[in-house]
């Protein structure tokens, strides 16, 4: 048993004071205007130690979103991080395709494994070749994609989301079998909200495929496209799915699936938060700052637009599940 992650552990320990509990959330949906929201934010310390403006949410979230990235960067051992550090690089890449298309900047996400400027080359300065295996060929596929003239967003979201699970399921051994596990769930989560709003829509089987992510457990999704949709129901049963599937597939409320499959994910961390020779206290703090920041944002959107408090609470996270 490796001892590698025990002393960033302890300091994970020490840290978890800093999380909303409870009392927080129902602050924040007590809240009747922004104003009041963003002052209680900033008393639960969003947004500490950066220049934010007063009432500047956009900043002040921006500034959460970095802290969680820094706290990756800071404690990822031996690369053990890589694939949760990899999402910002291939969100960034995401944004440039889609900013090289419009001529429209776009809002980087905080840093990963890379530089924003360093990826931003690849791109740009025809340097795809300094890049990463996974990076440089999803370059690659966008450059043929381009050359036509007819790369839409849905094309760039699956070149980028593909190309960001072939790097987590190819790196198993550096981020080790939690991490692919975890990773292999959501890929099924999000194939399985892709199968649905598609044939909803009246999608095409191609158009389901051409976002289709290898790496989970539902290989058979492209397979059934086609058939009834009771047909996922039937073949989601004694899988994890099962219980959510059956739900989503009756009552067609897709929100409520996804917030159930996220509160599991963070489940599958929170159960091994205690293992202090694991990354699993190490993950579950991060993912539990990524869900507090979600909530935050649900929450302030609410109060922006006037949404009943009961519909926002369907769609927040469990931030202790």
């Amino acid at each position: 048993m490796s001892d590698k992650f025990v002393y960033q552990n302890a300091r994970v320990k020490s840290m978890e004071t800093s999380l909303f509990t409870a009392q927080s959330v129902q602050r924040l949906l007590d809240c009747t205007t922004t104003q009041t929201a963003f002052r209680a934010l900033a008393d639960m310390g969003f947004g500490a130690g950066a220049s934010v403006g007063d009432g500047d949410f956009d900043a002040l979230f921006a500034a959460e979103e970095e802290k969680a990235a820094e706290f990756l960067r800071e404690f990822n051992v031996d690369g053990a991080l890589d694939a949760f550090l990899a999402q910002y690089d291939f969100l960034n890449l995401k944004s440039l395709f889609k900013s090289s298309v419009t001529g429209k900047k776009t809002v980087a996400a905080p840093k990963g494994l890379y530089e924003v400027d360093e990826i931003r080359s690849w791109i740009e300065q025809d340097r795809a070749s300094d890049a990463p295996e996974f990076f440089a060929d999803a370059i690659a596929q966008f450059k043929q994609l381009s050359v036509g003239g007819g790369v839409s967003p849905h094309a760039i979201d699956c070149i980028a989301d593909k190309a960001m699970f072939d790097f987590v399921f190819a790196n198993r051994k550096k981020t080790g079998r939690a991490v692919c596990e975890y990773f292999g769930r959501k890929a099924d989560v999000a194939n399985i909200g892709a199968f649905l709003r598609c044939k909803r829509l009246g999608l095409s089987k191609s158009y389901f495929e051409e976002g289709f992510v290898k790496g989970g457990e539902l290989d058979f999704l492209p397979d059934i496209y086609d058939s009834p949709t009771d047909v996922l129901k039937e073949k989601c049963k004694r899988t994890k799915f099962e219980e959510s599937v059956s739900a989503v597939v009756d009552d067609g409320n897709l929100v409520a699936f996804e917030v159930a499959q996220d509160n599991a994910l963070l489940k599958m961390w929170k159960q091994e938060k205690d293992d202090l020779f694991s990354v699993a206290p190490i993950v579950a703090f991060y993912l539990t700052k990524i869900t507090q920041i979600k909530v935050a944002k649900l929450a302030v959107a609410g109060i922006k637009n006037g949404v009943d408090k009961n519909k926002i609470k369907e769609r927040m996270r469990e931030l202790y599940a």
